[in-house]
């Protein structure tokens, strides 16, 4: 094209291949070409470069060669044009850019590593991915076959098919009675044999590689429905509809937003390692900042910078004064928006007018740049220049003076060059709003990310540009690669997604047979990488600009818990009754025998002495332990902890009782409010303080609350006391002052006595105020209808999980019994109610036109609504006399959700008194029936878990409108530069052939849209056409006429949908100019404006969670929690004895690593034989390789079943079935055998029978069905596809309630569409399978606006109005076919903005919280699932029968098997092991302990051990974990200490009682002793085996000679000297026992069993708490044993 472009070319890359060549020959000459790791060809790097220079130089000998067969055609040199695609390796050169002006800072090795790292994950991911996309590839294959069935006249050859033989538009079709679209009278369904290019490969499952393109680009969102409007009319819809809606929402919304995850999570580790790269490296300069510390006379004091900078010059005072002034920049403010409001208010008529208007708007500008110039001056003159243009904003400032200063001038106006300048002067509106402007900041302050990443994406852009160039530019008929510029815009286009698959399409067509694949590959590789990868980078950045500073994070949690902490004030409709007089019930005593007359007393008062009382009888220690049980095991108190006696007091004993409950709540008010640590003692009885003190709450009567105390879980009443009762204020204070900084007891005080004055206030006002507490003012309180009433609205499902019978299997349905128990019955009946009434709405429908399915007109539909409207009435009577309507505690109405249901209630009853027969657009009737179609969002109100979605998204509303509003001003500015740009020039004639508007009259053909086909006569003069009037008229779905049109249309391209068509028309008809600018609408406002919703949500979610706050270490703590929560034990059977050699080789063999990816490659080649239909119009195609598929598949069926009998062999019958795993194999594996039997032995007899096509279509569907179910077992078999699949589930089970939302709102909106565009006549997009005739097609419709498929084309059909539409005054809205235009808008832009922007993202927050939950770490610092895995087979081991839960004297056995981080050290940790086997012995007092009862104490041996291990585990704690902790340390180390010093007390009394007798033994048969040495030794070693591993703690060291008898002080100091004394003879024994257990076959348990029994038989015997596991019974000598007496003799004395 330009010849002189080729010399020049040619020229610089001779010059860059010589400067390579010199690079290389010095690098190989200082490195040396391969001698070390650094050399030229051992390097990476250098290789890279190695490579791009041997692509440099066939480069230039390509081009020398292509110049030689032009200069010298005597040559006979041919030059074939794909010569070219040879050269576009050259285009890497960029990476060497990026390399050259990148440098990082840190090792090799750690950049090494995080790439490994990094690699990895997104390796996985991607397998992960397209494991779905082959799952869903081999389904397509089988579910549809063949696509090719179509509608044609009668007689057309199916081999040479024309445009003329087509339907129009062309229809697929299937035979009667196939469940598809039948063909009308005149046409036939016949099968046409086309080519893959004139089908267009897209929408096709014939075979295995057409359906996985089909199935990737599906997964896009992009043209997907089509291929389902193709499969609904071939097939069955359910089949259709059951497998595209998966897709999308499996492969689209869950799959594909797992790699936001993994890059968000790999992004956060290079942010930590590469900190020092994103911190600024320039010296901190003095304009940095705004204030100064400035000395005078007066002392030290703050002075702004501008005042100092004016204090240092000559400048005018009085001008600094004015511009730094409120007033003045609020003026400069109004001016901003004056402007840009005027400039808003200009409209295109495309008359003369529009000229003239133009020329006054241009003389308005030039006086709005006047007066911005005039303050730009004066700001100069005022701060001086080196202080005006050192701050950033003035720098903006000022480059929008000049750039509007030039573009003021006449001739650059009428350019619109400089007009960019002029509508930026909007953005300066954003410093109006300091939330906005902090908003902005933390988005695009840090700017180095952000404009490196952006950076990164248009490098990318140019080499794959560059390279596609390179490629395609020499195939014919393809204009797409004809010039980077068109190039640059088809791979920037192919980024955003829209129209992309037509881009692909095209290109494929064009390609040869040949380098189809390889296209294809091509361009779903670039696309994978873009999209997948590259903008999930931009969500990365924007979550970690929004992400807190560590400490903040922590400062922000303390603030968070004071302001819930000092809540004691109650709703302002209860506040109400503080403004009227108190008037507390007074009776008056009767029947009292007196000479006087008796005052009249308070009601409340005498209800102390007649009602009756609810107390407990509980010891408080009792209840101490019991809390300590229930925390470790993680379940709630007993049920026998709860049952408490009603009793009622009668005469003296209720005189005692309430003076003894009063004295009580005295005294421990008193300790509660006093501002010291003291707590005074009690002085009540010691039964009255046990019957009213339960763990330190206040004594509970009928008329008192317990819930104020309840928060101290029995920790700060007791706390403060000693084992005698006196007061220990010290402990406190050691307590503050070892934990750090944090008060947790003041967090616990402060609560408590918030919840107290909150329920005071409420009791005072219950008391003083009568009116307080009655529904409506008339129900009274106590009233046996509010009662009933009460009992009726609270009633709920209660399930006791702790009861005696259901304790083992409490957690078999646990789920649904929390499910059930999530609401009232009477809240479940409603949801019930509301939904069926839901699903009759959903057939009410103005189709057919004889009005049917209208409700006016249906006694079904009117049942459907009173029935709802009736039941809704007596569940708000009831709920309303129960709880109150407004001015009561639980009120009926207290939030917007209960105003809802007030709304729906009222609608529903206006519309059932008013069932409207005549309903016209835009009536009340219509607008009645739109508010009745909200009744599905009644289901909010009425379950928690959905309401609280909402909730959470009206929590950050702050932050979405902060988005919207920044996304709305980005539109406003390009939407002022469209309109000036190309406003009033964008129409045309409807006649291409006609380019001016006077020419643009009558009629001409225009051709119709057939088929997407490539057939003979498309597009030629048999292509079928209408003949239309030309109209010069703008474009059918936007234009720039004025603000309105120019937003809608931006609006619309924000989606990526219709932006391409945008860029096509302004490129035809304004050039490249114009193109430029929606180009950078498109990057800016989807790349950057749309990533930031996600942002925005994820980080609203992760607030309202709890995580946003939470630190990385406490994030971290918080997944672990979760992943012991969800670790279940292996079904692993045990290993064989070693008798049975066949038995072992086998279980080897079938555990082996090989055994395992031998047979998951056979799953694989079993889904391969799927690659073709299995089905029987297949057979007549290709029956040989169908045959080959069949036994194949077979032979593996075969090869699975020796898989399982080998393991039952292997395993036993019983452990094979332990398995989940091997049960679903095995099912699989009888499918299998049972699908051979039917399809190759019983097709004879089927033959004979006349059905063996019937047959056939069975056992071929029956065949497909076991190889897909055995393909998804692949899953299973591999440990990365399980973790990520698990990631998904826990994504589904979580995102439940948000599916549900987002299903209720689209329901409303479904509803809303079918009053407003139920009859709108078919159009552009609105058609067969498109359209709002019920409910139900609605749905479709929105699921497919939902991504984003054409849903602007839809609104444009629905905005339609007269006189484009039958339509006049009184009309129904059934009976016309109009639409409504702003009823359109509305409907479709929030419909999108809300769901897709907002909802849709909160599948994202989820998935990446599952994924940081599921994806840890092997170098985790705390456990990871590598430390789980292996307690994991440690409990197979011990676990032998598989039944889940293990004997108590068992768990000592595990505790020494474990290895790894968990191991426990036997001299430094022996103390805290005997700790978790004294806890063992009291979770089930000596019963069976479960998997997650061992594993959650050994969860808490690690927490306490983590300190050894150099790690700070109270930093990963949120604060209330943090309180919960400190009870629980205190509570375990009061009753450890408390227990060793009673043991310790009763082992000296029997030592010396022992020492006593047997000094008497001795004295009295000392000969006796002589003769029988061996029994006394033997009798007096039994002795002291029974003592407790204590008293051998405080003995001295064998050999030291020196007795320690000296005690502690206080508990802590005795815990801490029993810790350091441990026994030196128990650690050898357990070294011993340790090798000797490691010396055995780990995978059986018959020898443990052996070492189990010394143990046992002395465990009856002793229970002591400190004792070590497993030790044998020490065997002493009679000198041993006498001096061992002695020791213990003087230590009791």
């Amino acid at each position: 094209m330009w010849p002189p472009l080729n010399y020049i070319i040619l020229v610089n890359d001779i010059l860059v291949t010589l400067i390579f060549i010199g690079e290389a020959a010095v690098t190989i000459n200082q490195n040396g070409l391969f001698d070390n790791q650094n050399s030229y060809l051992r390097d990476r790097w250098y290789q890279f470069e190695f490579f791009l220079l041997i692509n440099h130089i066939l480069s230039c000998v390509i081009h020398i060669y292509e110049l030689c067969s032009i200069w010298f055609p005597s040559l006979n040199f041919f030059y074939y044009p794909w010569f070219g695609a040879l050269r576009s390796a050259r285009s890497f050169i960029f990476l060497r850019f990026i390399r050259s002006i990148v440098r990082f800072k840190l090792p090799k090795k750690t950049i090494k590593l995080i790439m490994k790292r990094s690699s990895q994950q997104i390796q996985n991911v991607t397998i992960f991915f397209m494991f779905f996309v082959f799952s869903y590839a081999i389904m397509g294959v089988q579910l549809f076959g063949r696509l090719n069935y179509h509608c044609v006249v009668n007689g057309t050859d199916p081999h040479n098919v024309t445009i003329a033989d087509l339907a129009i538009p062309d229809t697929m079709c299937s035979q009667k009675g196939a469940g598809g679209y039948e063909c009308p009278g005149n046409m036939v369904c016949m099968r046409l044999e086309l080519q893959p290019q004139a089908e267009g490969f897209y929408g096709q499952f014939s075979d295995f590689a057409s359906s996985l393109f089909t199935v990737y680009l599906a997964a896009s969102q992009e043209g997907w429905v089509y291929v389902l409007y193709d499969c609904l009319d071939s097939m069955p819809s359910f089949l259709a509809f059951f497998y595209f809606v998966t897709l999308i929402f499996f492969l689209a919304w869950l799959v594909k937003n797992v790699f936001i995850a993994v890059i968000t999570e790999t992004f956060a580790e290079i942010r930590v390692r590469f900190a020092e790269m994103w911190q600024t490296r320039e010296t901190t300069s003095d304009h940095a900042y705004t204030q100064k510390l400035e000395k005078d006379e007066n002392g030290w004091k703050l002075v702004e910078v501008d005042k100092y900078n004016r204090a240092h010059s000559n400048n005018s005072l009085f001008l600094h004064t004015i511009v730094t002034s409120t007033v003045f920049q609020t003026i400069m403010q109004l001016l901003i928006l004056a402007n840009a409001i005027f400039h808003a208010t200009f409209v295109f008529y495309h008359d003369e007018s529009d000229q003239i208007r133009k020329v006054f708007y241009y003389y308005v500008e030039v006086g709005f740049t006047i007066l911005f110039n005039t303050e730009v001056a004066i700001k100069v003159y005022a701060f001086g220049w080196n202080a005006y243009i050192s701050r950033g904003q003035h720098k903006f400032d000022f480059l929008l003076c000049v750039g509007s200063s030039l573009n003021a001038i006449w001739i650059l106006y009428e350019t619109n060059f400089f007009t960019y300048f002029q509508v930026f002067r909007i953005a300066r509106l954003i410093k109006a709003s300091p939330m906005l402007e902090d908003f902005v900041y933390k988005i695009f302050g840090p700017g180095k990310k952000l404009g490196g990443l952006v950076i990164f994406t248009a490098i990318l852009l140019l080499v794959t540009s560059a390279i596609s160039l390179q490629l395609f530019c020499y195939v014919p008929k393809l204009n797409r690669f004809t010039n980077f510029a068109a190039a640059f815009m088809t791979m920037f286009q192919i980024i955003t997604q829209e129209g992309w698959t037509d881009v692909v399409i095209e290109i494929l067509r064009a390609c040869n047979e040949q380098a189809v694949p390889f296209v294809a590959i091509y361009f779903v590789a670039y696309h994978l990488l873009v999209t997948l990868f590259v903008l999930s980078l931009f969500v990365a950045v924007i979550l970690d600009n929004l992400e807190m500073d560590e400490e903040l994070k922590k400062v922000k949690q303390l603030k968070a818990r004071e302001q819930d902490t000092i809540k004691t004030t109650l709703p302002m409709r209860l506040r109400i009754f503080n403004r009227f007089p108190t008037a507390p019930t007074m009776v008056t005593m009767k029947k009292v025998s007196s000479e006087f007359p008796l005052p009249k007393i308070r009601d409340s008062f005498t209800r102390q002495f007649a009602d009756e009382f609810v107390e407990t009888s509980d010891d408080p220690m009792q209840e101490i332990g019991l809390k300590v049980r229930s925390m470790l095991s993680g379940k709630g108190p007993s049920k026998e902890t709860r049952i408490t006696t009603t009793i009622r007091h009668v005469g003296q004993l209720s005189n005692k009782t309430i003076l003894t409950s009063i004295l009580t709540e005295s005294n421990r008010n008193r300790a509660l409010f006093s501002e010291s640590n003291q707590h005074l003692a009690n002085f009540t009885r010691s039964n009255t303080s046990s019957k009213h003190g339960k763990s330190g709450i206040l004594s509970a009567t009928s008329r008192s609350r317990t819930r104020g105390l309840a928060s101290l879980k029995g920790k700060n009443m007791v706390e403060g006391f000693k084992e005698n009762g006196d007061l220990r204020p010290e402990d406190t204070a050691r307590k503050v002052e070892k934990h750090g900084e944090i008060d947790f007891k003041a967090f616990q005080m402060k609560r408590a006595h918030a919840e107290i004055t909150r329920n005071r206030i409420e009791e005072e006002m219950r008391e003083n105020h009568p009116m307080f507490d009655r529904p409506l003012f008339l129900v009274g309180r106590e009233s046996s209808l509010r009662r009933m009433c009460q009992m009726i609205a609270h009633s709920r499902h209660s399930y006791d999980q702790n009861d005696g019978q259901h304790r083992k299997n409490s957690n078999k349905y646990k789920q649904f019994h929390d499910l059930l128990a999530i609401i009232t019955y009477l809240d479940w009946a409603m949801v019930l109610v509301t939904t069926l009434s839901c699903c009759s709405m959903l057939w009410e429908s103005p189709w057919p036109l004889t009005g049917e399915n209208l409700i006016f007109n249906n006694f079904y539909l009117q049942i459907a609504e009173y029935i709802f409207v009736l039941v809704m009435s007596f569940e708000l009577t009831v709920k309303c006399i129960a709880n109150g309507l407004f001015f009561t505690p639980k009120a009926l109405v207290t939030d917007v959700g209960d105003i809802l249901t007030i709304f729906i209630y009222i609608t529903s009853l206006i519309f059932v008194i008013w069932m409207p027969t005549h309903i016209e657009i835009n009536s009340w009737a219509q607008l009645l029936m739109i508010c009745r179609a909200s009744r599905p969002l009644r289901v909010y109100a009425l379950i928690p878990h959905i309401r609280r979605v909402v909730v959470e998204l009206c929590r950050g509303f702050r932050e979405i409108l902060l988005v919207t509003i920044l996304l709305v001003v980005l539109m406003f500015i390009f939407a002022s530069f469209g309109v000036q740009l190309v406003g009033g020039k964008l129409a045309a004639c409807n006649d291409l052939s006609i380019t001016s508007r006077e020419n643009c009259t009558g009629l001409y053909d225009v051709k119709l849209f057939v088929t997407r086909l490539e057939v003979y006569g498309k597009n030629e003069a048999m292509h079928p056409s209408i003949i239309v009037p030309r109209v010069w008229t703008n474009p059918r779905n936007f234009n720039f006429d004025h603000i309105g049109n120019a937003m809608l249309a931006l609006f619309e391209t924000l989606s990526y949908k219709g932006w391409n068509v945008v860029r096509d028309v302004l490129y035809i008809r304004h050039g490249a100019w114009a193109v430029i600018f929606i180009h950078i609408y498109v990057f800016i406002g989807c790349m950057i404006g749309l990533t930031l919703f996600v942002g925005v949500v994820v980080a609203n979610y992760t607030e309202n969670r709890g995580t946003a706050l939470l630190t990385v270490d406490q994030r971290r703590w918080h997944d672990l929690k979760a992943r012991l929560k969800m670790a279940q034990p292996l079904h692993v059977p045990p290993k064989p004895p070693e008798s049975a050699k066949v038995r072992c080789y086998l279980y080897d063999m079938t555990t082996s690593r090989w055994f395992k990816q031998t047979f998951a490659a056979l799953v694989v080649l079993n889904s391969l034989t799927l690659i073709i239909p299995w089905n029987v119009s297949e057979e007549r195609d290709r029956k040989k390789s169908l045959l080959t598929c069949t036994l194949f598949s077979a032979l593996f069926n075969i090869l699975f079943t020796l898989e399982c009998l080998l393991k039952m062999i292997a395993f036993t019958l019983s452990g094979f079935w332990q398995s989940r795993r091997n049960r679903i194999d095995l099912i699989i594996t009888v499918l299998g055998i049972n699908w051979i039997v039917f399809h190759f032995l019983f097709q004879l007899p089927a033959y004979f029978a006349g059905g063996i096509s019937e047959w056939k279509r069975l056992t071929y569907t029956y065949g497909y069905l076991v190889v897909i179910l055995r393909f998804f077992t692949i899953a299973g078999r591999k440990s990365t596809l399980k973790m990520l699949m698990l990631t998904v589930v826990m994504s589904m089970v979580r995102s439940s309630f948000i599916i549900a939302a987002m299903f209720l709102l689209v329901l409303f909106y479904a509803n809303a569409g079918v009053v407003l565009f139920g009859m709108v006549k078919y159009g552009q997009a609105v058609g067969k399978h498109v359209n709002f005739r019920n409910g139900r097609e609605a749905l479709v419709v929105l699921f497919r606006s939902v991504t984003g498929e054409d849903w602007n084309d839809i609104m444009h059909d629905c905005m339609r109005a007269p006189p484009f539409c039958n339509w006049h005054p009184g009309l129904s809205y059934w009976q016309t076919d109009c639409g409504n235009y702003v009823g359109a808008i509305v409907y479709f832009c929030s419909f999108y903005l809300i769901i897709t922007y907002i909802v849709l993202n909160l599948l994202v927050a989820i998935i990446m919280e599952n994924f940081s939950l599921f994806y840890s770490s092997v170098e985790d610092q705390l456990l990871s699932y590598a430390d789980i895995r292996n307690f994991q087979l440690i409990w197979n081991m011990v676990d032998v029968e598989q039944k889940r839960s293990i004997p108590v004297r068992r768990v000592k056995f595990l505790l020494r098997l474990l290895r790894g981080r968990l191991e426990v050290p036997d001299e430094s940790d022996g103390l805290l092991f005997k700790h978790m086997c004294h806890e063992m012995e009291r979770l089930h007092n000596g019963d069976d302990v479960s998997f997650h009862d061992v594993l959650n104490v050994i969860f808490l041996y690690y927490f306490s051990m983590l300190s050894y291990r150099s790690v700070d585990i109270r930093k990963n704690l949120q604060l209330e974990e943090l309180l919960q902790r400190e009870e629980l340390e205190y509570i375990i180390e009061e009753e450890v200490a408390k227990h060793t010093i009673r043991q310790w007390l009763e082992h000296c009394l029997k030592n010396i009682k022992a020492k006593q007798n047997n000094t008497l033994g001795k004295m009295s048969s000392i000969g006796s002793t002589f003769a029988f040495p061996q029994q006394d030794v033997l009798t007096k070693g039994v002795f002291l085996t029974e003592a407790s591993p204590d008293e051998e703690s405080l003995q001295g060291d064998k050999g030291s000679g020196k007795k320690k008898a000296s005690r502690g002080n206080s508990i802590t100091e005795i815990v801490t000297e029993a810790q350091k004394k441990s026994v030196k003879r128990e650690a050898d024994k357990i070294k011993e026992r340790r090798g000797t257990l490691r010396q055995m076959q780990m995978g059986t348990y018959d020898e443990l069993e052996e070492v189990e029994e010394d143990e046992d038989t002395d465990a009856e015997v002793r229970r002591s708490s400190f004792e070590y596991s497993g030790s044998d019974v020490i065997q002493m000598s009679h000198e041993k044993q006498l001096e061992d007496v002695k020791t213990w003799w003087t230590l009791c004395d």
